[in-house]
């Protein structure tokens, strides 16, 4: 018998494993009994790209400097009403200074589209009182020689609003995306997804069906959902496919080539753009379109939004990564942030893939409802709003772990190990662990379970342990600030 308290004779050998493999993303599609030592299963609110464990990515009320001249001094950005619905931004040139100006937008819970200059003394929170009765699609569009939204919804008029004010027509299509290019506008719209329209008219509030002509685009890819100019060409994203159109000398001379039939289902919201590429979630797989070709990007992890209601996803890109905000089976029985909300969540993930390195952080437990990458000369920021709890705030990211001041559980948790000798009991005889804080290493072998609190400690610590067994899982969990490496375990097989 290979009994709990054997200790090591001529009969048995230790032999100490290294787990330095925390930088690897998580396999979380891979059978977690084929995992190599080291590597993880699962792994959430923890960075570790550097091969150690540290606490992960997290959301602060945003603020932002007053000046351009003194960016490190920030004030908070004042929210207005109790809800934000969405947020979109706008760089807009002020030919006055001769410079550029950078706004936030938000519509509230007020019927208010409400925006504050980033780098001014906000004294007040400026609006655009409106009558949408849902919250309005919005695209970035250039009206007259200026930059501005154009906005347009249900219940309500469309409008452009720049920094040469509101401009409001009636009648006009509501436009869900759209695009200029060789002197033409095009535009895909709410009331009739299957069709490009486009006019050499370029005031879309102008439009009417006298001014417009349309392309009709009935096949199986499906009705159209963003249109971009990227690469000197039209793409068309679509539920199911990509549709690209040249154009040529008149404006009704154009060639369609389709070049992608996709077997899953495109999510609108997720599609961004970063430097030759453009990024989206198919189903549960993230994709990248060059303007020939489409290509899978193999990330393990996203395996976890199978069965998952996505429709809601969330993507862009911030600094060489990809933020793409979802609904994912983590199918550990546990309630991590937003998850334990009485009223549900609709989103509890933040998947954070760096698009060089292909390094993967999730963050678990945060609903967010969408993302947008304030970009400017000054101080970038990504920013984010959100469902339910945190519904009446505007977020920045931090690196720190804590979503609004609330810590969330981080953990790093392997696959079964059985330490090459399968089928053979082993005894764990002591793990040793460098931890800057207080956290818990966890054992689950053969039916039980057994939890370590390992005190903070600025030298490694060696911690006896004794535990026997066929199969062990091995997990690291905080419920405070993270910083921990050096973890290795030495285990006693019997010869």
């Amino acid at each position: 018998m290979f009994y709990d308290n054997i200790i090591s004779t001529h009969n048995t050998t230790e032999k100490e494993f290294n787990f330095n493999l925390f930088d690897e993303n998580p396999k979380s599609k891979t059978s977690e009994n084929y995992l190599d030592i080291g590597q993880s299963k699962i792994k959430f609110n923890i960075i570790t790209s550097d091969k150690s464990i540290k606490s992960g990515y997290g959301f602060k009320d945003i603020a932002m400097p007053q000046s351009e001249e003194d960016i490190d001094s920030e004030v908070p950005i004042s929210i207005r009403g109790t809800e934000v619905r969405a947020i979109w931004k706008l760089k807009w040139y002020y030919s006055v200074e001769d410079s550029d100006r950078y706004y936030l937008f938000y519509f509230n819970n007020e019927n208010y589209i409400c925006y504050d200059n980033l780098f001014s003394i906000r004294y007040a929170t400026l609006i655009v009182p409106t009558e949408f009765e849902t919250v309005p699609y919005v695209v970035n569009y250039k009206h007259n020689g200026s930059e501005g939204l154009l906005v347009s919804g249900e219940g309500g008029d469309s409008m452009i609003i720049s920094g040469n004010g509101v401009e409001t027509g009636t009648g006009s299509p509501q436009i869900i995306s759209c695009c200029s290019h060789y002197g033409m506008m095009f535009a895909i719209t709410a009331q009739a997804r299957g069709t490009l329209i486009y006019s050499e008219d370029m005031d879309i509030l102008e439009w009417t069906d006298e001014k417009t002509k349309d392309l009709d685009f009935s096949d199986e890819r499906g009705d159209l959902t963003k249109i971009i100019s990227f690469n000197d060409y039209i793409y068309i994203f679509r539920d199911h496919g990509i549709t690209e159109v040249s154009v040529y000398g008149s404006d009704d001379d154009f060639s369609i080539s389709h070049q992608y039939l996709s077997s899953g289902f495109i999510y609108p919201n997720t599609i961004a753009e970063c430097g030759e590429s453009v990024y989206f979630l198919e189903d549960f797989s993230l994709k990248e379109f060059n303007g020939s070709s489409v290509k899978n990007i193999e990330l393990e992890c996203l395996n976890m939004l199978k069965g998952r209601d996505n429709r809601k996803s969330y993507a862009t890109c911030f600094n060489g990564k990809y933020f793409l905000a979802c609904n994912m089976n983590f199918n550990d029985n546990q309630e991590i942030g937003c998850e334990a909300n009485e009223n549900g969540f609709i989103n509890n993930a933040l998947v954070i893939y760096d698009l060089e390195s292909k390094h993967v952080e999730i963050v678990r437990g945060i609903d967010i409802n969408q993302l947008l990458a304030l970009i400017n000369p000054n101080k970038s920021k990504l920013v984010a709003c959100f469902n339910n709890d945190y519904i009446g705030k505007i977020g920045e990211l931090t690196e720190d772990g804590k979503i609004f001041g609330t810590q969330e559980q981080a953990c790093w948790t392997s696959g079964k190990i059985d330490f090459d000798k399968a089928g053979e009991k082993k005894k764990i005889k002591e793990f040793t662990i460098k931890t800057k804080y207080d956290c818990q290493v966890e054992f689950s072998f053969d039916g039980k379970k057994k939890i370590y609190n390992v005190k903070a400690s600025e030298k490694v610590q060696r911690v006896q342990v004794n535990l026997t067994g066929e199969e062990f899982q091995i997990s690291i969990k905080s419920n405070s600030q993270v910083e921990i490496s050096d973890f290795n375990i030495k285990v006693i097989f019997k010869k």
